[in-house]
């Protein structure tokens, strides 16, 4: 009974804090929103991981939210600024406008927005990364190795993101082989697809039938199925974000990797040193913002071409390999 009791008045006690019935906090920091899931094994998890580093290091409280649609995000963000959070750090593109609404409501809270794109409010940074070169390498490993000649690529929905990784691996493959034929699809319309496991396999299996061998799956959650579908079809997948190269073995080719995990942490940083500032920062190959994975689970798989792709990594990270927009991927001139 007392330990129940316990539980019970804790849980009063955050309800209290959280809708601002009762002040935060003194060394409440920040806050980070994650979307329909914190551990999905990329973009969200990363995000963590740098979270958890930056509030273990500089003894931090950093308080989380998983909202589950863009109403309870923006409620939650609200609620949040209300209770005296000063940083709050969001994840993913769909964020965008809920920043640049609260952060006009709320003018002395800070917002680091990470895939979000608001360069224009003096409290508001905006972390991108170059989705397009992190593509482009897993797109040319793509190219080297496909014994079909038909490579793919499955993303989550159509959002500038998730299209300018395609869009990139399109360029990536046709670099590494002009005559290479690229397919594309998306697994649904709305960020649920994210988590379309079973969609990501629906996807894949169709793509397989039709003749790629290959294929890349900017897709979340989903991606996941995607794998399965290329285990079952004797096949590769190009995982994203996290090196998921050790996610079924093998068949996983390697990992097109986004440093979600060190924007986090260096966004902590900053808000403990004072050195945070608003407008937009893009990572890149040339700080090691995006880059591609190789380690004890696909070094026997790419060590064929691993000096080739190392050297179109540093091409990109010089300027001296160009990125162009394909023909079979839609839009790519939108977001090249």
């Amino acid at each position: 009974m007392q330990k129940i009791t316990l539980l019970k008045l804790i849980a009063v006690s955050i309800f209290l804090v959280f809708y601002g019935i009762v002040p935060a906090r003194a060394e409440t920091v920040g806050a980070v929103i994650f979307t329909n899931a914190k551990m999905d094994g990329s973009f969200n998890e990363l995000a963590a991981i740098g979270s958890e580093r930056a509030a273990a290091e500089f003894g931090l409280e950093i308080r989380e939210w998983i909202s589950t649609d863009p109403d309870e995000t923006l409620n939650v963000m609200r609620r949040f600024a209300k209770s005296g959070v000063t940083h709050i750090l969001t994840l993913g593109f769909e964020a965008s406008e809920m920043v640049r609404a609260l952060a006009a409501e709320f003018p002395d809270t800070e917002f680091t927005s990470i895939d979000g794109v608001i360069s224009d409010l003096p409290n508001v940074r905006s972390i991108l990364f170059a989705d397009d070169e992190s593509g482009f390498l897993a797109g040319y490993v793509a190219g080297l190795k496909t014994k079909t000649g038909t490579v793919g690529t499955i993303g989550g929905m159509d959002i500038p993101p998730v299209r300018r990784f395609m869009c990139g691996f399109e360029a990536g493959a046709k670099y590494a082989n002009a005559d290479v034929s690229v397919l594309s699809s998306f697994v649904g319309q709305d960020m649920y697809a994210f988590r379309d496991i079973q969609g990501g396999k629906a996807t894949a299996d169709k793509m397989f039938a039709d003749g790629a061998d290959v294929i890349f799956a900017p897709a979340g959650m989903a991606a996941e199925g995607v794998a399965r579908a290329a285990k079952e079809h004797s096949g590769h997948v190009i995982m994203v974000d996290a090196n998921q190269n050790g996610f079924l073995p093998g068949t996983v080719l390697t990992s097109a990797l986004k440093r979600v995990d060190e924007a986090a942490y260096a966004t902590w940083k900053a808000v403990v040193d004072g050195t945070w500032k608003p407008g937009l920062a893009v990572m890149t190959t040339r700080d090691k913002g995006v880059g591609w994975a190789v380690d004890e689970h696909n070094r026997a798989l790419v060590s064929d071409v691993e000096d080739q792709v190392n050297a179109i990594v540093d091409g990109l990270a010089a300027g001296s390999v160009a990125i162009v927009p394909g023909d079979t991927v839609a839009g790519c001139a939108d977001v090249l």
